[in-house]
């Protein structure tokens, strides 16, 4: 809500352009970028189905201008995953847990940074963030497309609980944290990995096999 209300226009028409692209980048821009994060990949699956199902074969050559020496589909793939998510991975994720980093680093030591860090990694972290961003992703488009936030007054209790993954609730009806999520992530989870079984089907990590069997 805080997106759409009169006082993020305003500061965005008094602000200058260094104080806008700040405030931006920790509030509208992250909230944005979280769920262009979590729609990218299943594009991306999608596109890369689009092009192995489109590659040249000897039943469409009336339909198809296929050339001698032209790269597979998989091959050009190939390329084009290796061009974007090798070495900018791991740039990715520096960029990611910098600021962290250097934020625990400036209020405690080096060594608690790094240990921070290392742990993080070793619990498995990153896919709890995967998962934080999918859902404010999903939260900040169904307020731009239904609205509906309203505000809660203060003086409240601490809005957490321990709910059962799966549960029946007093009036007899199913309650849990799968039924809270499900439509937010577990049905887009289903889909990526229904895409990426037909990639594989289609021939997407043939090169990959065939190099390891090589």
């Amino acid at each position: 809500e805080q997106l759409l209300s009169r006082q993020t226009f305003r500061m965005g028409q008094v602000l200058h352009l260094p104080e806008a692209l700040s405030f931006y980048y920790a509030h509208a821009g992250y909230y944005i970028n979280q769920f262009l994060v979590s729609v990218s990949m299943p594009l991306l699956v999608f596109a890369w189905l689009l092009v192995l199902l489109s590659d040249c074969e000897g039943t469409f050559d009336v339909f198809q201008n296929c050339q001698n020496g032209q790269l597979r589909a998989a091959e050009w793939m190939a390329e084009f995953l290796n061009a974007c998510f090798s070495w900018l991975v791991l740039l990715f994720l520096l960029a990611n847990t910098m600021p962290l980093f250097c934020e625990l680093w400036l209020q405690d030591s080096l060594y608690a940074a790094a240990k921070k860090f290392v742990t993080s990694i070793f619990t498995l972290a990153p896919l709890m963030f995967i998962f934080q961003g999918k859902t404010i992703g999903y939260y900040i488009m169904n307020e731009f497309r239904n609205g509906g936030a309203s505000y809660v007054a203060t003086g409240r209790g601490l809005p957490t609980e321990r709910r059962p993954f799966i549960g029946k609730a007093g009036n007899g009806q199913y309650e849990g944290l799968y039924l809270d999520y499900a439509t937010i992530a577990h049905y887009d989870g289903v889909t990526l990995l229904a895409g990426t079984i037909m990639v594989v089907l289609a021939g997407g990590t043939s090169l990959s096999l065939a190099s390891t069997a090589a």
